[in-house]
């Protein structure tokens, strides 16, 4: 994983967001396949709602802040 984020809604405190930037796809599909994340995938699946609501994105660049 290249950098990933968490955000809070100031209208929802029930509701997290987290947003991951990966290599490329297959570096994400490859993560899948880690008893690390398979057990992170497990514990936290009954909470995970709505992750078709993000769109599958090509990032053309940015900046990371600190």
């Amino acid at each position: 994983m290249e950098l990933y984020s968490v955000g809070i809604d100031l209208e929802d405190a029930n509701k997290v967001y987290i947003y991951e930037v990966w290599e490329n796809e297959e570096a994400h599909q490859k993560s899948f396949s880690l008893d690390v994340f398979k057990k992170l995938i497990t514990k936290a699946k009954p909470i995970i709602t709505g992750m078709s609501d993000y769109p599958s994105l090509i990032i053309k660049g940015g900046k990371g802040i600190k």
